[in-house]
């Protein structure tokens, strides 16, 4: 089922029975760090800017035979790496922090940006969100390096993995329950497979949508 769109490609409805029993999100940097053959000494370090991204291995419980088609339908409307679709980790519901107040973007930031400026909090609050803790901006899924603590204006800045991938404006919704991020399928070819008792297997790779 269609959502919405997303740079001219469909946003899906990831389905929601059964839950993943496994999933695996990784971290992946894009950073040249070419080493002296002579010496073994790192000759420089450079990281390429929102050469940051995530990726996902989603391992599914056994389908039934009742739960097949509705996969089998999500495969085909996804067309290989075409569509996107928003998925989080599901063990994670709600921040470890203290969370008070209603935290929004503070002031308009530009893409490619790792810090995230805030405010909406309670003012001089502790331990808001703890390194770990995800958030959710627009459809982009961010993981919380540092601490964050709020100021006397409930202001805060939150130091963020990956970076921004759009610009953000002023005022805009910061999601802390239930984040997710837009991904899509890794690989054009995707299949179910079913064994002698209809039951089937299936496991997902997939990317950040960019």
């Amino acid at each position: 089922m269609v959502i919405d769109t997303f740079q001219g490609v469909s946003v899906l409805a990831f389905p929601t029975s059964p839950a993943p029993k496994q999933i695996e999100l990784t971290m992946n940097n894009v950073v040249a760090a070419p080493t002296n053959p002579f010496t073994g000494s790192t000759q420089q370090v450079l990281a390429w800017p929102g050469g940051d991204f995530w990726s996902a291995q989603i391992a599914m419980p056994k389908l039934t035979p009742q739960q097949i088609p509705t996969w089998q339908g999500f495969l085909a409307e996804c067309r290989g790496k075409l569509n996107t679709f928003l998925i989080g980790d599901p063990s994670y519901k709600h921040p470890q922090g203290t969370v008070k107040g209603v935290p929004v973007v503070n002031g308009a930031q530009s893409a490619m940006a790792t810090t995230l400026s805030t405010k909406g909090w309670t003012p001089n609050s502790y331990r808001l969100l703890l390194p770990g803790d995800y958030l959710q901006v627009g459809y982009r899924l961010h993981r919380v390096i540092d601490v964050v603590n709020s100021d006397a204006n409930g202001d805060a800045t939150i130091s963020l993995w990956p970076s921004l991938r759009e610009a953000v404006t002023d005022g805009q919704a910061i999601i802390l329950n239930n984040p997710r991020g837009l991904f899509r399928m890794s690989d054009n070819k995707q299949s179910i497979t079913i064994d002698e008792t209809r039951y089937g297997a299936l496991t997902l790779t997939v990317v950040e949508a960019r």
